[in-house]
């Protein structure tokens, strides 16, 4: 529960702290903020970090804290983080989704404190990079069109300053090469200067690899949100709709899970097959682990990726990934090795891939312990958070 505090009056026992600033971060009634911005947290506390997260967001009008899973956690304005940052005890700020607020704060209370800020996606991306998602009605489209002339030209001029400011003391993290150089750079027109390139953490300890049977090439899973159609579940949709008219159809298992506004209209040309199951909500992580150990093919088209968590977790776990061979999705699956990529917008190439996985078991059982092998060497706790505490304390 939290608790309104006065940060004037805050004070650290200890002094060798770091600090996370977000946009967003689990709660008690938001258990899907930024997760994975908390495994992290968990990761670098088990390391022997001390480390506050500062979640600053504008419909935090006092200045509060909470305990999640052992992590304090200050949430408020960027008048109650500047106040924050006065106290000066942190070595360094680390942050996730940034935006000019949370800059301008470092900038009028400590210009020396050093920046690692990761760059994730949205925040470095022009509006027309998720075109799929202003189709629905002219209004969606005006909207955005009003939006880019505003928000989207602000946040993109920030991000061409705050990548070559020398004001600062910043290193980049950057999740894919490709999100870097085809996206965050083109798009705020600009190098990030003294910049990395390290995925997403996967929690190999709970997403762990069991060798699948043969059997398991039938069963497909989809666990993804419905928020945006970047998702491309209407991709997968129609490729159970084109199974459907092929003679094995009935020997394969389809099973959905997920949320959003877009769920209900996405699956419902779905709904009366017998063998298709739909799951509306959200699930944690270790009920995602658990459902990976009944299934041995992951549905996961999409239409932009700066990395595919989801995917790269199913990939931990044995499952054969099905997406797109489309922005950075390649870094992560090499098609018929560690995974089958298909065209873009080829719900068709999608059903003949979970065909030639249905007719050919040995390819299945291949890849399936390729992909854990693969995305482990990538990806795993030991590998991610190694890298990013050696940028961290260094």
């Amino acid at each position: 529960m939290e608790e309104s505090i006065n940060l004037y009056e805050l004070t650290f026992s200890e002094k060798d702290r770091y600090v996370i600033i977000t946009n967003a971060y689990p709660h008690e009634d938001q258990l899907y903020r930024n997760g994975f911005i908390h495994r992290r947290v968990k990761a670098y506390l088990d390391e022997g970090l001390k480390v506050d997260v500062f979640v600053l967001h504008p419909a935090y009008k006092k200045a509060e804290k909470y305990t999640y899973e052992d992590v304090p956690v200050y949430r408020g304005t960027e008048q109650h983080l500047r106040i924050f940052l006065n106290h000066k005890i942190h070595k360094k700020a680390l942050i996730h989704f940034v935006n000019p607020k949370m800059v301008q704060a470092i900038k009028e209370t400590n210009t020396d404190l050093p920046i690692i800020t990761w760059i994730h996606g949205f925040e470095t991306e022009a509006w027309h990079r998720r075109w799929f998602n202003f189709l629905e009605s002219p209004e969606s489209l005006r909207k955005i069109l009003e939006m880019s002339d505003d928000y989207y030209v602000s946040q993109l001029s920030f991000m061409n300053w705050f990548y070559q400011t020398t004001e600062l003391d910043t290193t980049f993290v950057h999740i894919s090469k490709w999100f870097k150089e085809h996206i965050a750079e083109c798009d705020a027109r600009a190098e990030s200067k003294n910049s990395i390139i390290i995925p997403n953490v996967i929690d190999d300890n709970l997403f762990t690899f069991i060798e699948k049977p043969a059997e398991m090439r039938t069963k497909v899973l989809s666990i993804r949100p419905y928020a945006s159609r970047k998702y491309a579940n209407d991709l997968s949709v129609k490729a159970v709709l084109e199974l459907s008219k092929r003679p094995y159809f009935d020997k394969l298992e389809f099973a959905f899970y997920g949320d959003g506004k877009l769920f209900d209209q996405t699956v419902e040309p779905i709904r009366d097959f017998e063998n298709v199951t739909i799951h509306k909500g959200f699930l944690s992580q270790e009920k995602i682990a658990a459902l990976h150990k009944k299934y041995g093919i992951f549905l996961c088209p999409t239409r932009l990726d700066s990395q595919g968590v989801s995917m790269c977790e199913a990939m931990s776990s044995g499952l054969v990934p099905i997406s797109t061979d489309i922005t950075a999705i390649p870094e992560f699956v090499k098609h018929d090795v560690s995974g089958l990529l298909t065209k873009p917008e080829s719900p068709t190439d999608i059903a003949d891939a979970i065909e030639r996985l249905y007719y050919n078991s040995d390819v299945f059982l291949r890849v399936s312990k390729q992909a854990s092998q693969s995305i482990r060497e990538k990806c795993a706790v030991d590998v991610v958070i190694k890298r990013e505490l050696e940028i961290i304390q260094g």
